[in-house]
Order: structure tokens, then C-alpha cells, then sequence
């Protein structure tokens, strides 16, 4: 076999070089050795979730590390990476439903990987009372640490609408809602009911906006010239930093729904504004802090375009379509109107839920 050649200049003269073919096949290696070196030295981030009474992986945590490096769901047993992450000082954020919340100063090495091991402990919260006496909202906002126990739970609440928002991103999905629309006759009974069907995706968001809670219809929904949307309050909302700025949250305490007992916070608009809101709770599952269901009623309904509209009260009921990540699973309306017209009564059930890509874990 020949050998391989290579030439170079040697004080002008060309000299040549021969190599062997393991000659070759070591220099190579060398090289391949070299660049595994090279990107094992690289600055990363990895590590685990577990819990602290347990030592088990929390899978589907939420780790974010700051400033602008991104955030991500941790694996089914508990792990998570950062490969880009360069060398330098970092705030990395830990967040899993129903625990405590994790911040942590951490110091990623410029010449090899930074692992680390992160224990969350389970949430435990000193109830109140049930309570539901109302008060003027004149201070909105997120609640401070003044009422511990509250804040606990609004940041539950939050936590919600942080992973549902991650999911949308993470796990774009599509889904159908089955409307029906019944009136109420003078008898007491309904009508038979009026069906569609309509499909929308994760990306549909119309958030929240003052003065917009009644806006005209959009996408799925119909003609903007013809229908309007009745926002109720939904994990888009709950989470929004305008809606949070905009409203009061109270901690009611336990209360019952279908037999279930669950955590109940209040939220309601500021006194401040003028047109139709949103007032209403949240109920959270009572160990888990999942949400179960919202009820919402429209506030000040003559200030819109719904100007022959009483009252609208409305109920939604939440099913987790990834883990910790709830979607509607139902909603039913109940709108009353002034001038003797028939009560209507709507209702919405999400029937299919499609991920555009792969679904999430399990």
C-alpha cells in the first residue's frame, strides 16, 4: 500500500513528508480527541429537579436562568440543560406546581460543565377561615408580603398561567370547542339547543386590556362587525400583567365545588375603572394547586355593548391536558337580560386537544 505524502518548504526547498496510513489514522484520532476536549471545556449548565420529602425527580418543573438565557421544562426524571450558557454569574429559577418556589446565585465555569442538584420542598400554607366579605379595590395590584398566606397562593395562581404559557410555546397544540346555546322558556325548561363547533389554536390570545373585556369578535369566533367575545376569566388573563395591575385578589379560603374542597382567592376590578370587568374567583386544588375552575361575573355589563344585558355569570372548569398544565375543559354562561327578553344559557366543552409537533411527557 502507499504511503501518504505531503510536501513542505524548507528554506525555499520543497521537502517531502511521508506518512503511514496508522500515521494517519493517529493523527485523526488526535484531532476527533481534540474537539471532544474542546467541547467538553465548553461552558454549560445541567442538572436535576427532585423533591426534598421524597428525593424523586420533579418532572415538568420549570427552570429559567437569568438574565436572557431562556427557560425549559425539566425531563421526565427531573433533568434539564443549558449547553449555550456562557461563563459568568447567573440567578437560576426553579418552579413547580404546589412547592415552594427556588431562586439561586449560581457561577457557570468558563473551562468545564456547571452540575448542580436542586431540592424543592412542598408548599404549606396556613389557611384562613372562609371569608368572602368584599371590599373597594383602590389598591391593585400583586398582593405584598404583608398577608403571607396570600401571596402564596396568588403565586400558585400565577404558576398556573406560567406553565400553561410555557406549554403553548413548548407544545404548540390545537383545539375544538363545542358551543351550545339554549334559552330559558316561560315554563322554566329550554329550548332545543343550537350547536357549532369551532377550532382554535394555543397562539389565539387576545389578552386583557381595560375597556376591552367586551370587544368585537375575532378569528374563530366570527365577524367583528356582527359578534362581540365576553371575556371570563381565563389562565391568560389570571396571569397578565395588566389584568394583575388592574385588580384586587383577596384569599377566601376553603370552599366546596361538586363536593371538592379547594382553595378559593378572590379578584375583583378597581374601583378606578368605569367600563365593564371582570370580577370573580379561582379555585385551586387544595394539595396540588392546580387550578379546578374559575367563576366569573361581568361587572357593569350597561357600560359596554351590551347594553340590554343584566347580568352575565360564568363558570369554567379546568382538566390538565399535560402534567400540572390545565386547559377549559367546560364553561357554561348564564346571561340574563333587561326588558323581559329570554335568559340564555351557553355552553363551551373542549371536545379534542392536537399537539402540532410531539406531545409532552408523560
Amino acid at each position: 500500500m502507499a504511503d501518504a505524502t505531503d510536501s513542505k518548504s524548507v528554506g525555499g526547498n520543497p521537502m517531502r513528508v511521508r506518512l503511514s496510513p496508522r500515521a494517519s489514522v493517529l493523527v485523526g484520532l488526535l484531532w476527533a480527541c481534540n474537539a471532544l476536549l474542546a467541547v467538553a471545556q465548553q461552558p454549560s449548565l445541567r442538572g436535576t429537579v427532585v423533591s426534598a420529602e421524597t428525593a424523586q425527580p420533579l418532572g415538568f418543573s420549570i427552570v429559567a436562568l437569568h438574565p436572557n438565557v431562556g427557560r425549559q421544562f425539566t425531563d421526565s426524571a427531573g433533568g434539564f440543560a443549558f449547553p449555550d450558557a456562557k461563563a459568568g454569574p447567573y440567578l437560576l429559577s426553579v418552579r413547580q406546581i404546589g412547592y415552594a418556589p427556588l431562586d439561586t446565585q449560581i457561577v457557570i465555569r468558563g473551562d468545564s460543565a456547571t452540575i448542580v442538584r436542586l431540592v424543592l420542598r412542598h408548599l404549606a400554607i396556613e389557611l384562613p377561615p372562609v371569608t368572602v366579605a368584599g371590599r373597594q379595590c383602590t389598591n391593585p395590584g400583586r398582593p405584598d408580603s404583608s398577608d403571607a398566606a396570600l401571596l402564596a397562593v396568588f403565586d400558585q395562581l400565577q404558576e398556573n398561567a406560567r406553565r400553561y404559557e410555557l406549554l403553548a410555546d413548548s407544545y404548540p397544540f390545537h383545539y375544538d370547542l363545542e358551543l351550545a346555546l339554549r334559552e330559558v322558556t316561560q315554563r322554566g325548561d329550554t329550548t332545543r339547543p343550537v350547536l357549532r363547533r369551532l377550532r382554535f389554536s394555543s397562539s389565539d390570545n387576545h389578552p386583557y386590556a381595560v375597556a376591552r373585556v367586551v370587544e368585537p369578535a375575532w378569528g374563530p369566533w366570527g365577524s367583528p362587525d356582527s359578534m362581540v367575545v365576553i371575556h371570563s376569566a381565563d389562565l391568560q388573563d389570571l396571569g397578565d400583567p395588566t389584568f394583575i395591575a388592574n385588580h384586587c385578589f383577596r384569599l377566601a379560603g376553603r370552599d366546596t365545588i361538586g363536593g371538592e374542597t379547594l382553595v378559593r382567592i378572590n379578584f375583583e376590578p378597581a374601583t378606578r375603572i368605569g367600563s365593564a370587568d371582570m370580577a370573580g374567583a379561582a379555585y385551586l386544588d387544595s394539595i396540588t394547586y392546580e387550578l379546578r375552575y374559575t367563576e366569573t361575573s361581568l361587572t357593569r355589563p350597561e357600560r359596554s355593548a351590551l347594553t340590554n344585558v343584566r347580568s352575565m355569570n360564568f363558570r369554567t372548569r379546568f382538566r390538565n391536558i399535560a402534567r400540572g398544565v390545565p386547559l377549559q375543559d367546560s364553561l357554561t354562561v348564564i346571561t340574563i337580560y333587561r326588558f323581559g327578553r329570554q335568559t340564555k344559557i351557553d355552553t363551551q366543552r373542549t371536545v379534542e386537544v392536537r399537539f402540532s409537533r410531539q406531545p409532552p411527557p408523560p
